[in-house]
């Protein structure tokens, strides 16, 4: 693989992992969820 077909591989991995974590956020109960698990540590 050539250095610019890597780098827009990398670019485009990050551009869906960003998507993925944005469509979770956008769920109310994914962030209840979190909530209660990040409460749940103290």
């Amino acid at each position: 693989m050539t250095p610019r077909t890597r780098k827009g591989l990398a670019y485009g991995v990050a551009v869906v992992a960003l998507l993925a974590v944005f469509a979770l956020y956008s769920r109310p109960d994914v962030m209840v969820t979190l909530a209660d698990q990040l409460w749940a540590c103290f």
